[in-house]
């Protein structure tokens, strides 16, 4: 989970029609994204605050710039704001399902580890078996020889 923080420059969507500032803010953020990380459009997720902070103003008063962090979590990379709630509350999720995957691979080394330890009883009670039927023809052999 690497995380890295940027600042993005919205200056040029001020260049667009007002009626399309807050979508092309948006559509701005994204291609930064993917250019500084090298990433197709379907890997970026945008957070809701980021959203917000883009159409707090409504479509035509975009902020100047905006601070990010870069999240990326689980193959896919999350734009959140510098100072935001949302990437507290998405590393504490993170967390928790590592911890439970690691209960969970716990558990199943544990099962692992008692099912090998059964087969390998098993084993030797063939292994006594098969020695205890080898040892019986050895004698019966010899009973046959000797009469």
């Amino acid at each position: 989970m690497a995380t890295d923080t940027y600042t993005i420059p919205l200056q040029k969507v001020f260049d667009k029609p007002r009626r399309k500032r807050a979508k092309k803010a948006i559509r701005a953020i994204k291609e930064f994204v993917k250019k500084h990380k090298r990433l197709n459009e379907e890997q970026i997720g945008i957070s809701k605050e980021v959203n917000q902070k883009i159409w707090e103003n409504g479509m035509f008063g975009i902020p100047r710039k905006i601070e990010i962090h870069l999240k990326e979590i689980e193959g896919k990379t999350f734009v959140f704001l510098k100072e935001g709630k949302e990437l507290k509350e998405k590393e504490k999720e993170v967390k928790e399902k590592k911890k439970e995957t690691e209960k969970k691979k716990k558990e199943e080394t544990k099962k692992t580890k008692e099912e090998n330890e059964a087969e390998k009883e098993k084993q030797k009670k063939l292994k006594e078996k098969r020695q205890k039927e080898k040892d019986a023809e050895k004698t019966e052999i010899k009973r046959k020889i000797r009469e």
